[in-house]
C-alpha cells in the first residue's frame, strides 16, 4: 500500500485521555466528576478505564466518553477501548484470550505501561491482535520513573509489528498529575465510534504538550532519495526514530528552538516515527509510518 499523511485527512483534531480511574475501582473521583474535570480542561473525549469494570458512555454534556476497562492478569495490564462487555475473568492470566475477546467485539487492545509492569517487548511480540502500547503513562512516570516505554515500542516496530503508541494519564486522583499525557485524534466524526475508527486507522498522535502540525513526504528523484518532513511547535530537539541506528536527531542551537526537520527515507529503516521535545522537557510522539509504504508512494 501507499502512505497518506493523516494531516491530509478531512476533519479536526480532538483531544482526549484514554486511561482514567474513578471510585468504581481505585480512583478518588466519580466517573461524572472525572469527565467534568477533563471537559473543563478543554478535552473533547475521554475513557473511564477502571479495573475489571466496564464503563460505557456517560451523560455528561460537552465531552464524548468511550467505553473502556483496564484488564490485568499475570505479567500484564491491558487497556480495552470500545468493548461491549467484560471477558471471563477466570481467563485473566491468558492475555491472548483477553485480546481475542476485545477484538471479537470490535474493540481496541493496548498493552498498558509495560515498563512499569516489567513486561518485555519479547513477551508482547507473542500476542496477536494488539492495536498498540502505551508509550507514555503519566502516573507511572510521576510515581516510579517508569512511564516511558519507547524502547519496548521500537523493539516491536523494528521486528515488524505494526503498533500504535498512546500517551495517557492513568489518573487515580490521589497521586500523579492529570493532564500530562494525551492523544490527538483527527476525525470528522466526534462520536465515540468516530474517534475509535480514527484511532484504528492510525489518524492520531500523542503528546505531553508539543504539537506535531504536519508530516509530509517529498518524493525522490534520480539524484536524491525521498525525504520525510515534519513541522512542530517550537522544540529543542526533533528525533526521527527508525530501526536500530538508522534514525536522526536534530537539535536547536543553544537558547534557540526549531520547528522543522527532515530525513532521507531508506528501505533498511523499516519504520519512521517522530519524537519532539520542547524547552520544558515535554515530548510529542507521532505514530509510525512504514518505509515500504513511503517508497511505494
Amino acid at each position: 500500500m501507499t502512505w497518506q499523511s493523516i494531516y491530509s485527512r478531512p476533519g479536526r483534531w480532538l483531544k482526549g485521555n484514554l486511561h482514567t480511574h474513578t471510585t468504581q475501582s481505585d480512583g478518588q473521583l466519580t466517573p461524572e466528576q472525572a469527565a467534568i474535570w477533563y471537559r473543563d480542561q478543554g478535552y473533547d473525549f475521554m475513557a473511564i478505564s477502571d479495573h475489571w469494570v466496564h464503563t460505557s458512555s456517560l451523560e455528561v454534556d460537552g465531552i464524548t466518553t468511550i467505553a473502556a476497562a483496564e484488564l490485568d492478569g499475570q505479567g500484564y495490564h491491558m487497556l480495552a477501548l470500545g468493548l461491549r462487555s467484560l471477558p471471563d475473568r477466570a481467563q485473566a492470566d491468558d492475555s491472548q484470550a483477553m485480546i481475542d475477546h476485545i477484538v471479537s467485539e470490535e474493540g481496541l487492545a493496548f498493552i498498558a505501561h509495560p515498563y512499569w509492569t516489567g513486561q518485555s517487548s519479547h513477551e508482547i511480540a507473542q500476542l496477536r491482535g494488539l492495536q498498540g502500547i502505551e508509550v507514555f503513562n503519566s502516573v507511572c512516570d510521576v510515581t516510579k520513573g517508569t512511564g516511558h516505554s519507547r524502547v519496548h515500542w521500537d523493539d516491536l516496530l523494528a521486528s515488524g509489528h505494526q503498533l500504535l503508541g498512546l500517551a495517557v494519564d492513568d489518573v487515580h486522583w490521589r497521586f500523579g498529575a492529570p493532564g500530562r499525557g494525551f492523544v490527538l485524534v483527527r476525525s470528522e466524526d466526534a462520536s465515540d465510534q468516530g474517534i475509535l475508527a480514527a484511532i484504528r486507522e492510525g489518524a492520531c498522535y500523542s503528546s505531553m504538550g508539543p504539537t506535531i502540525s504536519d508530516l509530509w513526504l517529498v518524493p525522490g528523484s534520480d539524484a536524491c532519495a525521498p525525504r520525510l518532513h515534519v513541522r512542530t511547535s517550537p522544540c529543542r530537539s526533533i528525533i526521527f526514530q527508525a530501526s536500530g541506528p538508522r534514525g536522526l536527531r536534530v537539535d536547536a542551537q543553544e537558547d534557540a528552538t526549531i520547528d522543522t526537520a527532515a530525513i532521507e527515507v531508506k528501505a533498511d529503516q523499516v519504520y519512521l516515527r517522530v519524537e519532539c521535545c520542547d524547552a520544558l522537557g515535554r515530548i510529542a510522539w507521532s505514530n509510525p509510518v512504514y518505509v515500504q509504504d513511503l517508497l511505494n508512494g
